[in-house]
C-alpha cells in the first residue's frame, strides 16, 4: 500500500476531486473519523492507505 501521503500532490489533488463527486452521492458526516474511515476504504482497492496522520494540518503560531 502507498500511503496518500507519498503521492504526488497533483496525485492527491486529483483523487480528492474524484472522491468528492462518489461522496455527494452520499450521506453527509460531520465525524472526523468516519470521513477518514470512508476515504481508507475508498483508497484501499487503488493501494493506496490514508490515515489521520496523511491529514495537512494547519500550522499554529
Amino acid at each position: 500500500m502507498t500511503p496518500f501521503r507519498d503521492l504526488p500532490e497533483t496525485e492527491q489533488t486529483r483523487l480528492r476531486d474524484v472522491y468528492a463527486l462518489e461522496m455527494a452521492k452520499q450521506s453527509n458526516t460531520c465525524s472526523m473519523d468516519e470521513k477518514i474511515s470512508r476515504f481508507h476504504a475508498w483508497l484501499e482497492p487503488q493501494g493506496i492507505s490514508f490515515t489521520l496522520d496523511d491529514l495537512r494540518l494547519p500550522k499554529r503560531g
